[in-house]
């Protein structure tokens, strides 16, 4: 049986809130053809949540597909990559010659590295099944120092690739836009999504109907207090939720949701200090103004108030904060923090 409140796993089916369009998306993408994706969003948003739900609606109506799942998360250098993705096509062809007639044979670690990054169209044409590639974490890839790697190459490779679909995630929101908004790697192949909040009726709903269904009573006024503490995140939302569950009391009071908000912090605060640490004080007076929901950072007022050396001063704190994904900045240029838990404890207890 699930524990209530379960966050260390996907949630799939009648169990996702919301991103229902999300994953119509991620759906129509593989299923209609013609163009991939590159889904981004803050870590613990919910991509995996989409990505494998639409995965699995799509194998329900394409059952002979193949899904490649490529994790860079501890990538470093190209050697690393070339072996993942040699490895990964090795599974691929396994896959495809599970119960075939004709087994399709090809010695992959021969085959010259200019050349492997067109396997799975080799793969998918020999077999006649359609492959799904899904990378997690992508942006790691720009971490690679090797003059003879780029994302470039890659992009003229899986450009011609005609039955692969490409899934490209990562959790980097400002790394992800630099390669697909601002380099335009695979522009002509790949469309983005990125990922919003979600609605706040629609998580509110949730919180009230998961503890009915538990048997326990929470007012509106708790679940707006969980709500605004964690800005509708349901990595955050679930762990809350669970701490107040597991107080022994039927009722969901303001104390108790205070009680488990303290010991939820406590889980995090010590990350969110090796947040700061190296800061510059620059880099956090301007956290400061952004969490107090100012907009235009370099006028004179708000330079005298959270005390900003200067315009320039300002523009390399925001680029800063942007390369260490704390802040990222919307097509109106205004600044939103990645974490709402860190926001909310910024607010609350460090800026005060």
């Amino acid at each position: 049986m699930d524990r209530p409140f379960s966050f260390d796993k996907i949630p799939a089916g009648g169990s996702i809130v919301g991103r229902s369009a999300e994953i119509a998306t991620v759906f129509s993408a593989l299923d209609t053809g013609g163009t991939n994706l590159a889904l981004y969003g803050e870590a613990r948003s919910g991509k995996e949540t989409i990505v494998r739900e639409a995965i699995d609606r799509y194998l329900q109506k394409h059952s002979q597909a193949i899904v490649c799942d490529i994790d860079l998360t501890g990538l470093r250098t190209s050697e690393q990559f070339v072996a993942l993705w040699r490895r990964k096509m090795k599974e691929c062809a396994n896959e495809m010659n599970r119960g075939a007639l004709l087994p399709f044979d090809i010695s992959l670690d021969e085959v010259p590295e200019k050349k492997i990054y067109d396997l799975p169209q080799v793969i998918s044409s020999e077999s006649g099944r359609p492959i799904i590639i899904y990378f997690k974490e992508f942006q790691n890839l720009l971490r690679i120092e090797d003059e003879q790697f780029h994302l470039e190459m890659l992009d003229r490779a899986w450009s011609r690739h005609k039955s692969i679909r490409y899934l490209f995630t990562g959790s980097f929101v400002n790394a992800m836009k630099s390669i697909f908004e601002e380099r335009k790697c695979f522009y002509g192949m790949c469309r983005t999504l990125q990922l919003q909040p979600l609605d706040k009726k629609l998580v509110c709903e949730y919180i009230r109907s998961a503890f009915l269904n538990l048997g326990r009573v929470i007012e509106a006024e708790e679940i707006l207090a969980i709500y605004e503490m964690t800005a509708g995140n349901m990595w955050y939302v679930k762990q809350l939720c669970a701490l107040c569950y597991a107080m022994p009391a039927g009722y969901i009071s303001r104390v108790t949701v205070n009680q488990a908000r303290d010991l939820l912090l406590a889980t995090h605060v010590p990350r969110f200090k090796h947040w700061l640490f190296d800061l510059t004080v620059n880099q956090i007076n301007l956290l400061h103004a952004i969490v107090d929901g100012i907009r235009k950072f370099s006028s004179a007022d708000t330079m005298e108030r959270y005390r900003l050396n200067s315009s320039a001063g300002v523009a390399r704190s925001r680029e800063a904060l942007a390369k260490r994904e704390l802040v990222v900045f919307d097509e109106e240029d205004n600044a939103r923090l990645t974490d709402p838990l860190f926001e909310y404890w910024l607010r609350k207890y460090y800026f005060v």
